[in-house]
């Protein structure tokens, strides 16, 4: 199929096109291909123009890249998907060429909204990754699975935090002090 069939084949009958977060998961990606299988394979990685980032089609964002030498090279201008050969090398590719596909069923995806409260820059990396893991132990305390990933959604730039404003006006306390009088 062309990377877009297969994307929404692996959405209605999986979860996603595969991801690949780490050396980890492209090996255990590798060791599940079947017996002689020697094709070109899409993943979900793409992107939706030669200015955009890479992302991965369950829209996370791609830290982990194994390229081919000299790629990606966006030859002709117009490849924005991606494929993997059986030897792990990727290499961007025409989208609405037709190659095997590889989808995923086991990741899920849950996000939580955080509420910190801290004197330190909590946007500040070293802050983030202490928080993520004091997060993670906590959670693996309530029965997190090992293998379970945290991260960090990115919304704008690099912040992960923003602040929130509380302001208590005049108006608002009156109101409140009829309202509950």
């Amino acid at each position: 199929m062309n990377w877009k069939d297969a994307q929404t084949y692996c959405r209605q009958h999986h979860t996603d096109l595969t991801t690949v977060n780490d050396q980890t998961d492209l090996t255990e990606l590798l060791k599940s291909l079947p017996s002689g299988f020697r094709d070109d394979f899409w993943i979900g990685l793409y992107r939706t123009d030669r200015y955009a980032p890479w992302v991965w089609s369950d829209r996370s964002k791609s830290l982990f890249r194994q390229w081919q030498p000299s790629q990606p090279n966006n030859a002709a201008g117009i490849q924005y998907c991606v494929y993997t050969s059986t030897t792990g090398y990727w290499n961007d590719w025409e989208c609405p060429d037709t190659l095997p596909f590889m989808c995923y069923t086991e990741k899920k995806i849950q996000i939580v909204r955080l509420e910190v409260k801290s004197s330190k820059n909590v946007n500040d990396p070293a802050v983030k990754n202490m928080t993520l893991a004091k997060l993670g132990q906590i959670l693996k305390e309530k029965g997190l699975t090992k293998d379970a990933k945290l991260s960090w959604m990115m919304f704008s730039e690099e912040n992960v935090f923003h602040k929130m404003w509380y302001q208590k006006s005049d108006a608002f306390n009156a109101s409140c002090r009829r309202t509950h009088n």
